[in-house]
């Protein structure tokens, strides 16, 4: 992993083909004390505009991208096959049946606010997304600030205790709050503790979004 005195984030997709990837920004935001102006699609020419906050870009099987934010706070997420959005009529699981997961993180924040990383499953699940970050750097979860290196996603309804993890339709870790995101898919089972969120005060090293393909059970 890229060592330096701020984060970076790497992309690699483990499958056996080239995936189309999404990565939406956090908007500027003077209210916003923690990154009040993130990065954006300036920052990494490589990317492709869909609109002002989304950009995309083709990985090939077994490569790496890596997003170097250059010390700026690096907020939003990142998303596999097709853009974040609940099913897509007649499609097949990785373009949506079951809604779209993302990996979401903000990274270089303004001092005292913390980085923090986690895989929403709120919208569905199209793939298998494995986040990993460096050893004893002070990436942790939980009441008890439990430490952690690796957090990975499982099936639409499979999340439930799995730190890292928002599980389908529970906007607050825990239970949903308000209408559900996607209708046409079923709630949770929620959390039983707030452990949905990674977090950290430290700074450095890489965060990697992985695409993966799961191990059959």
């Amino acid at each position: 992993m890229t060592k330096s005195d701020y984060t970076q984030l790497s992309v690699y997709n483990g499958s056996d083909e080239a995936v189309e990837v999404y990565v939406t920004f956090a908007a500027q935001n003077s209210q916003n004390k923690c990154c009040p102006t993130p990065c954006g699609l300036s920052d990494f020419p490589f990317l492709t505009k869909v609109n002002q906050l989304m950009g995309k870009f083709t990985l090939d099987s077994k490569a790496t991208q890596n997003f170097d934010p250059k010390g700026k706070c690096f907020s939003g997420n990142i998303g596999f096959y097709i853009e974040p959005q609940c099913p897509v009529p007649d499609a097949g699981f990785h373009h949506g049946e079951t809604g779209t997961n993302i990996a979401e993180f903000t990274l270089n924040p303004n001092i005292p606010c913390a980085e923090a990383i986690d895989i929403s499953c709120v919208n569905g699940v199209n793939c298998f997304i494995e986040m990993k970050v460096d050893a004893d750097a002070g990436w942790a979860y939980g009441s008890d600030n439990t430490p952690i290196t690796t957090i990975y996603n499982r099936g639409l309804q499979e999340n439930s205790g799995n730190p890292g993890v928002y599980p389908v339709n529970c906007t607050d870790c825990i239970r949903l709050v308000g209408a559900k995101p996607c209708p046409s898919l079923p709630l949770g089972p929620a959390q039983t503790e707030r452990i949905c969120n990674v977090q950290r005060s430290e700074r450095g090293g890489t965060v990697q979004v992985n695409l993966v393909v799961p191990v059959p059970m």
